[in-house]
């Protein structure tokens, strides 16, 4: 028997593996890992549970590392929590919040289970396999499977829970007995019995909250959430509290523990230690857990070959080597964060900037990261000053990279030369002594070189800190000029949206103004001439992008279209959006060279076609990291979308075409459960079918289509009852159409109240 139990919600366990690409087809996944879960050794290859980026899966023999993230059919959380291995050879995949995904022993296909199989909970704490059964611990309970279906709950919704928590942290089994470990205590039954009746242990050990009891087969483990590990062999006979290791000394307070290959193993705040059978031996003392920081709490398994161990934290994955020396640390490429806010391109090499962790540089292998920390004082032209909370991201003319790092500095970073160059234009300097020369928002570049910047603030409303209007660098990259409400027509000083057209006209975007334009160099004069745009003049303005004669406006419930070729501009078209746009959102419009109009919000992306057709992304239909969109960007050479979220970063190519299926002679599947009972969670259909993928859509009996699927993998979830907007449909008669290889099929499935 396998257990793979930690901490769990008590204390949610830590590390940090950064995170490869996740190559889904027309998706990409770069999402950094900043905690660890679980760790499991199989040969070469060392799969790693982690809190933010799903799966990964490291190969020893040439130290790289693959992402396994959410998507449709596939992994259904990037919020792992627990992994075993089940006889059949599927790795049972445990969630918070979307159940168990299993993949399949031949590693190709993933199948769900969750509350509509019987699970008390989809937020899973515990898994553990016996045989053809597996246990699996919830927040609110366990559950049975017996390798076809679940086959009972506890509680089971009609009796009283036998347990004082349900909240359930662990299990061993051995023979007829079955030991389960809650938040308050230990609990027995018996198999035979149909687990009808549990007895609390009480022999020598508290009804502590328990964060994992495991087994090495001769020996219990279990570990309060005090850090003292009881033990106790299969025999009969009391639990012993064991906190000393083989010498005598005290091992510290245990914060994880787990089973791998037969060994108990626990991570404590003085080092990681293993279960000899009578003692704890030290394994290293070189890496301590910190209770007081989540990041800091080590997985640790060991390699079923070698006997060697492995251990991660936030630094990377550490691999003992196998003569004595220090563990060499597996660190793969890493964006600087998932709280993405702006995002540009230059040249293939894509540029990302975050909340408050830095700014990376990714050429489509390798990541270049400028972490945030002290200002950098020595040696800094090769190093961005201080990457602090940097909205404005522009590529200049000249391929040059601008951040506007707030309260700090604007930084231009030359990557083109080598070696690469920084300028910092540091505030305090003239023309004022005001650091909110810092905080640029918006940027563009104008057609003869120069770049300007939309300003925001701190605190808006405080005259004092009012934001700036518009900040000029000339084309020779030195600061030139301020234009604000005060020296110039500007209508308002906080800019969230500029762009410059095909003739030269800087377009600017106002918050609760509307849009302003002006002809850059001016007629007469220095002062930019501004001319509104009307019928905007109450619009807040998130971004704006200029494609052709047409400018698009993101507001905060539409995009509008104005034709920029007559005088004055004349709106010609306008879109709602599913929701407004994040108030963080650095650049959440772009548009595509077909002219493609993408579009982010706080409910994830709207893309609007030439012709008016929209189509949505979000959580739910596809791997977007997050549902809130703080930027996108367009690559110009090969049309691909990259997309900045609060919860990592994606890479969507809209001309990705999967390859044709393999032909089959008759298409043939099934979905079940049919008839199936819709509740206010909806449903979950699924197909079982003879060929290797499906696409296809639900039809209601008016001939209506809720929702479309595409990549369907037999035994895959292929509706949850929800329409592409998430309402959830009615009860009643629906048709479902498959496709695959050429061919299609029909099947009628009943929805229940």
């Amino acid at each position: 028997m396998k257990h793979r139990l930690a901490i769990g919600a008590i204390a949610l366990g830590s590390a940090l593996c950064s995170a490869h690409a996740s190559a889904t087809g027309a998706w990409n996944t770069y999402i950094r890992t900043y905690s660890y879960s679980d760790l499991l050794a199989e040969g070469d290859t060392v799969w790693c549970a982690t809190g933010e980026a799903g799966l990964l899966r490291f190969r020893p023999s040439d130290s790289s590392f693959v992402t396994i993230a959410r998507e449709p059919s596939g992994l259904a959380s990037n919020h792992v929590s627990r992994m075993v291995r089940d006889r059949s050879g599927r790795l049972w995949v445990g969630t918070l919040g979307a159940g168990v995904s299993r993949l399949s022993a031949d590693g190709k296909t993933w199948d769900l289970v969750n509350r509509f199989d019987g699970l008390p909970s989809d937020s899973v704490t515990a898994l553990a396999a016996l045989n053809d059964t597996v246990f699996i611990g919830t927040t609110r309970g366990l559950a049975l499977w017996n390798g076809s279906f679940i086959t009972g709950a506890l509680p089971d919704g009609f009796n009283p829970s036998p347990f004082a928590s349900d909240y359930v942290t662990g299990f061993v089994a051995f023979g007829d007995t079955l030991w389960v470990s809650t938040t308050l205590g230990v609990y027995r039954s018996h198999l035979s019995t149909r687990l009808t009746t549990w007895t609390l242990e009480t022999n020598n050990i508290p009804p502590f909250p328990f964060i994992g009891l495991v087994t090495d087969g001769v020996t219990m483990c279990a570990v309060t959430l005090g850090g003292t590990p009881f033990v106790r062999r299969f025999a009969p006979g009391p639990w012993q509290a064991k906190f000393t290791d083989i010498d005598g000394a005290s091992i510290g307070g245990a914060l994880r523990v787990y089973e791998d290959h037969h060994r108990i193993l626990l991570a404590t705040d003085l080092g990681l230690y293993a279960w000899t059978g009578s003692d704890w031996q030290i394994a290293s003392l070189a890496f301590p857990s910190d209770p007081r920081n989540p990041r800091r709490i080590f997985a640790f398994t060991v390699d079923p070959v070698t006997n060697l161990f492995y251990a991660a934290d936030q630094d990377g994955l550490y691999e003992q080597p196998a003569t004595p020396g220090p563990w060499r640390l597996h660190t793969p490429p890493t964006p600087p964060g998932n709280n993405v806010l702006n995002v540009n391109i230059h040249r293939g090499r894509v540029y990302v900037t975050t909340f408050e962790e830095g700014i990376g540089r990714f050429d489509g292998r390798e990541w270049r990261v400028w972490p945030f920390g002290p200002r950098c004082t020595v040696g800094c032209d090769t190093t961005l000053l201080a990457p602090n909370y940097p909205f404005a991201l522009l590529v200049d003319g000249q391929g040059k990279k601008w951040f506007g790092c707030w309260g700090e500095t604007i930084d231009v970073l030359d990557d083109n030369v080598s070696p690469p160059s920084a300028t910092h234009f540091l505030y305090p300097t003239p023309p004022t002594n005001n650091d909110l020369h810092t905080r640029a928002w918006a940027s563009t570049a104008d057609s003869l070189g120069g770049r300007w910047f939309g300003m925001d603030t701190d605190d808006f409303g405080n005259p004092e800190r009012a934001p700036l209007g518009l900040e000029y660098y000339n084309p020779l990259g030195v600061y030139a000029a301020n234009y604000s409400p005060e020296n110039s027509a500007m209508r308002m000083g906080k800019v969230h949206g500029l762009t410059t057209d095909r003739t030269g006209r800087v377009w600017v975007g106002y918050t609760g103004a509307g849009i302003d334009y002006f002809l850059w160099p001016p007629n007469s004069g220095s002062v930019p001439e501004f001319q509104t745009v009307t019928g905007t003049e109450r619009l807040d303005i998130e971004g704006l992008v200029a494609h052709g004669d047409t400018l698009w406006a993101l507001a905060t419930s539409e995009v509008r279209a104005f034709r920029t070729v007559t005088s004055p501009p004349a709106e010609i078209a306008s879109y709602p959006i599913p929701a407004a746009p994040g108030q963080l959102a650095a650049n959440p419009l772009a548009v595509a060279r077909d002219g493609t109009v993408w579009v982010g919000t706080v409910n994830g992306i709207r893309v609007i076609h030439p012709g008016g057709l929209t189509q949505d992304y979000n959580v739910k239909n596809s791997p977007l990291a997050d549902d809130e969109i703080r930027a996108i960007r367009i690559d110009p050479a090969t049309g691909a979308v990259w997309i900045g979220t609060t919860g990592g970063l994606n890479r969507f190519d809209p001309g990705y075409r999967p390859p044709p299926a393999p032909s089959v002679p008759r298409l043939e599947f099934k979905i079940y459960p049919n008839p199936s009972s819709l509740s206010a969670l909806g449903v979950s259909l699924r197909l079982e079918g003879n060929a290797a993928t499906f696409d296809g859509a639900i039809y209601d009996v008016q001939g209506r289509r809720p929702r479309r699927f595409s990549g369907i993998t037999s035994r895959g979830l292929v509706w949850d009852g929800r329409t592409e907007r998430g309402e959830l449909v009615g009860p009643g008669i629906y048709f479902i159409r498959v496709e695959s290889g050429g061919k299609s099929s029909v099947s009628r499935v009943a929805l229940l109240r």
